[in-house]
């Protein structure tokens, strides 16, 4: 008789996820007889009959226990590809990440390379879209100005992936000197940056998510101006929305200065 499928449910959070990866790790039930499935607020999951379904609780040590193995037993570079798709919202990356974790102890270093595997090319991919994304922040996050003295400097973003971490780490290096928040909408969480070059990423209450909108708001007249300036150097004979689009997605433009209005 073939064995149950047995499904580890989890936090939907990078921690969660690696505990779940721990407890069907030290489980020895067969990896092929497993999946994890991160549990999302509002996300509606098919029963699946005649499985066994196992609740992980979150457990901040048994996460860093996964990765510091990972690190290694494996290679660093197994080690980035885990922690890249941690940071995806894709529905399957908890069972990507532990059949890439099961199959990389067995290949070795060499496990990044086996791109035949399918948990491999999959994890692979996931890592590829999640830094395409910060890459296109990187290139079209606007800043302004909310606050005087000291100068406060702010953007706003909506990323499908959980790129905040990445994104900042970007601009920490280019305004390390400046105070400046990078507010992500999506996941309510922000980071903020002091000139002193210490850094901060947490979760927002509803009070200040509220608070960050409303700072956004205050700063038309410069805003203005911008929308004005872009105007006037575009040569509209040469306009080509295809080709726009191709090159700068309507998903970045939402809080892009420039297309606000044209959204």
């Amino acid at each position: 008789m073939e064995k149950q499928i047995r499904i580890y449910q989890c936090e939907n959070s990078p921690d969660g996820i690696l505990s779940a990866v721990f407890e069907a790790g030290i489980s020895g039930y067969g990896h092929n007889y497993i999946k994890i499935q991160p549990l999302a607020p509002g996300y509606i999951y098919n029963i699946e009959l005649f499985s066994e379904y196992i609740k992980v609780e979150t457990s901040p040590e048994k996460a860093e226990n996964v990765l510091k193995t990972i690190d290694n037993m494996i290679s660093h570079e197994a080690y980035f590809f885990v922690m890249s798709a941690l940071l995806s919202e894709d529905a399957d990356r908890g069972n990507v990440i532990y059949q890439f974790v099961t199959y990389g102890f067995t290949i070795g270093r060499d496990i990044t390379k086996a791109l035949q595997i399918d948990c491999v090319s999959r994890i692979f991919a996931i890592k590829r879209s999640v830094h395409n994304e910060a890459h296109f922040y990187k290139e079209f996050l606007r800043f302004q100005e909310v606050k005087k003295t000291p100068p406060v400097l702010m953007s706003k973003m909506e990323p499908k992936n959980r790129v905040l971490t990445l994104v900042t780490a970007h601009f920490e290096d280019r305004f390390n000197a400046e105070y400046f928040i990078i507010y992500d909408k999506s996941y309510k969480e922000a980071s903020f940056h002091s000139a002193d070059g210490n850094c901060v990423i947490r979760i927002l209450t509803q009070e200040e998510e509220k608070k960050l909108d409303s700072l956004l708001d205050t700063n038309e007249k410069y805003a203005d101006l911008w929308k004005v300036f872009f105007k006037s150097i575009a040569v509209e004979e040469r306009e080509n929305y295809k080709l726009q689009r191709g090159n700068l997605a309507l998903h970045y433009r939402k809080y892009m200065t420039e297309f606000m209005d044209n959204n």
